[in-house]
């Protein structure tokens, strides 16, 4: 009955790890579109982003990562307004940055696995 209860949690965590890392693959990608976007399309694609990373940090409880949230996000903004080379730049920052936040979210989670 425990080695039940054990493999269930594993097979959580498991499926939260990927569920987390199919949300930054997306990211990814949605970052990589808004340093192509303006205006009104830039500001929705935004909004869904900074939505997305905040669920991310919200489905991990117990990792502390609110200080690189609100670094991201407004990175986020930021994006919006920016054009040419310096919105590549800063999509790639972000992205690195957001990979750096999963990073600091999936150890524990590996650790828990153990």
């Amino acid at each position: 009955m425990a080695q039940t209860m054990e493999n269930e949690s594993k097979g959580t965590e498991a499926g939260k790890k990927s569920r987390i890392q199919e949300k930054v693959g997306k990211l990814g990608n949605d970052i990589d579109t808004l340093a192509k976007k303006t205006g009104d399309e830039a500001s929705k694609l935004a909004k869904n982003i900074n939505t997305e990373i905040k669920s991310i940090s919200d489905e991990i409880k117990s990792i502390d990562v609110k200080d690189e949230v609100k670094s991201i996000t407004a990175r986020v903004e930021k994006l919006v307004d920016a054009t040419g080379d310096s919105a590549k730049k800063l999509a790639s920052e972000i992205k690195t940055d957001v990979k750096k936040m999963v990073d600091k979210i999936e150890v524990p989670i590996s650790k828990k696995n153990k």
